[in-house]
């Protein structure tokens, strides 16, 4: 029988702790290695032409192809120390590629955000490793596995909670999302690769990969539920008054990872896996498009409001950018549709009241990718010209960057019709759950089709608010959305000014305080004045 690991060394070895540098291949492993690769490939040949004239080009090139070396050992890692080396290592190239621009300050504040805000869900990694120490004395999946229907359930509770706080962060779920909109302040490659198949889906890979500890914790379940429910419903009302096409794609990126959240809160891994799979292909497919768009133009904008009429200029970035956002809608025939709408569906063919609700919160999103898909559509390419003469004279389409472009087309039609196939192969890896099989064949058709419907009839009344009927009688709602429901003010006034102004008086009572006189520097002038001390005391015993 082959082996479906491999274990290039032993790596640490004291007492009982065994713990190998090994790597696993199963079904999970090897069906999101394949985006990973197919991504990385195609993003560094899209950067070939995107970076052509940037001085420090090369580097560019090397630190994504470490990128891409490091998720690769995340996804494909026989433990979860393993793991953690691949998943600190894409936070901290991350860093690298988004201030890859570091003359800009927001670029630099940008990849501070993102480093930081991934600390705090790092520091739960670690503290998830260190409780697998000391209960488990292992770190291996398999014995792991093994072990964790004997467990006390408040373990098993506590480590799943830690577990899903460091997929919020790495996966930008609602309250440690804010990093993934400034994150665009990087080149335009380093989106297409970090936020499509790498880095924003580690989290989901781990949470996937830890289904044996989360799917005995009912608790766990309903706040992936919850947490899902509600960051896929703010991103889609944020992502519909944000013009920053970027930031969109972003957003939509986010709501996405909530869709594949939810899977896994109905305990549906296969599909929240499959959903990854097919959602790498169109969301790399959209930031390379979005990049086409930046990149021929001279002032390199990414406000859509200053586009326009762009295709008769720009007919292949079009197409690309068409397919890519009707198969984010979910319309029949393109892989979204075959990945995402099982996912909505199995939430209502759960018929548990956690499954109704949250149902209709992935009804309400879905409805709101199609309107934000559709203002990205007509606002670039069939609004009125916004730009000058001279602009429009030097809009065009490079050839090397529609290679990529094209490969990742014919995956974002073609792969959804392999599903079955896909699914199985997913579920060698994963506890054979079939309820989504239930739900295809029992539901009733209009509830499969009610996403589409609600999604396309509202994306035509958003087209006919703009071309016959715009005004601006929302305009306290879009300024509310426009702001990102103020969520940042929020976090910088209520926790970040109050932990900066409590470390403030941490440092200057405690560290440079307390601890600084009874530390070295107390130490130092005790042993500076003890012989004048001495002396002293001397002079005194010989004068009396």
């Amino acid at each position: 029988m082959l082996k479906d690991y491999t274990i290039l060394n032993n790596w640490i070895n004291i007492i009982n702790i065994n713990i190998d540098y090994s790597f696993i291949y199963d079904g999970l492993s090897t069906i999101v290695i394949v985006p990973v690769g197919i991504i990385t490939l195609c993003v560094l040949f899209y950067a070939q032409d995107y970076m052509k004239y940037d001085p420090n080009r090369n580097i560019f090139y090397i630190i994504l192809s470490i990128f891409g070396i490091f998720m690769s050992i995340l996804v494909l890692a026989n433990n979860y120390l393993v793991m953690f080396i691949g998943w600190e290592f894409v936070g901290v190239i991350s860093y690298l590629l988004i201030s890859f621009w570091s003359t800009r300050i927001a670029a630099m504040k940008a990849a501070l955000s993102a480093i930081l805000l991934n600390r705090f869900g790092d520091t739960m990694f670690m503290i998830v490793l260190g409780l697998f120490i000391i209960n488990y004395n292992t770190l291996d999946f398999s014995i792991i596995k093994l072990l964790t229907p004997y467990s006390n359930t408040l373990l098993l509770t506590i480590i799943s909670i830690l577990l899903i706080i460091a997929a919020t962060a790495k996966s930008a779920q609602l309250g440690l999302h804010s990093w993934l909109l400034s994150a665009m302040e990087g080149p335009t490659p380093v989106s297409a690769l970090l936020h499509a198949a790498t880095m924003v889906c580690a989290g989901i890979y781990v949470l996937c990969r830890s289904y044996f500890i989360i799917e005995y914790c009912p608790t766990a379940l309903i706040y992936i539920l919850i947490l899902g429910g509600f960051t896929t419903l703010i991103s889609g009302l944020i992502a519909i008054a944000t013009n920053d096409i970027k930031k969109v794609i972003a957003l939509s990126t986010m709501s996405q990872l909530s869709i594949m959240i939810l899977a896994i809160g109905i305990s549906s891994y296969e599909l929240a896996i499959y959903h990854l799979y097919c959602h790498a292909f169109f969301k790399a497919l959209l930031f390379m498009s979005a990049g086409s768009i930046i990149h021929s133009l001279v002032s390199e904008s990414q406000d859509m409001r200053v586009y326009g009429s762009l295709i008769n200029y720009l007919p292949f970035t079009y197409s690309s950018m068409l397919i890519a956002s009707l198969s984010l809608m979910a319309i029949p025939g393109l892989s979204g549709y075959y990945s995402k709408d099982i996912i909505i569906e199995s939430l209502y063919g759960s018929y548990t009241l956690s499954g109704y609700l949250i149902y209709y919160l992935a009804l309400t999103s879905a409805t709101l990718t199609s309107i934000y898909s559709i203002r990205v559509i007509y606002l670039t390419f069939y609004n009125n010209p916004k730009i000058n003469k001279y602009s429009y004279n030097t809009i065009h389409e490079s050839y090397i960057m529609m290679i990529p472009m094209l490969i990742l087309i014919i995956y974002s039609i073609f792969i959804g019709y392999k599903r079955d196939n896909i699914i199985n192969q997913i579920m060698l890896g994963l506890p054979n759950n079939n309820v989504w099989i239930e739900t295809e064949y029992t539901l009733n058709w209009f509830i499969k089709l009610l996403p589409l419907i609600l999604g396309l009839s509202l994306s035509i009344y958003i087209i006919w608010m703009y071309e016959y009927n715009y005004n601006n009688k929302y305009s306290l709602i879009y300024n509310y959305l426009n702001q990102r429901i103020y969520f940042d003010q929020l976090l910088n006034n209520i926790i970040i000014r109050n932990t900066l102004n409590i470390s403030g008086k941490l440092n200057y009572y405690l560290d440079n305080g307390l601890l600084k006189i009874l530390g070295p520097l107390g130490i130092s002038r005790l042993l500076t004045y003890i012989p004048y001390f001495i002396f002293i005391n001397l002079l005194v015993l010989l004068i009396l």
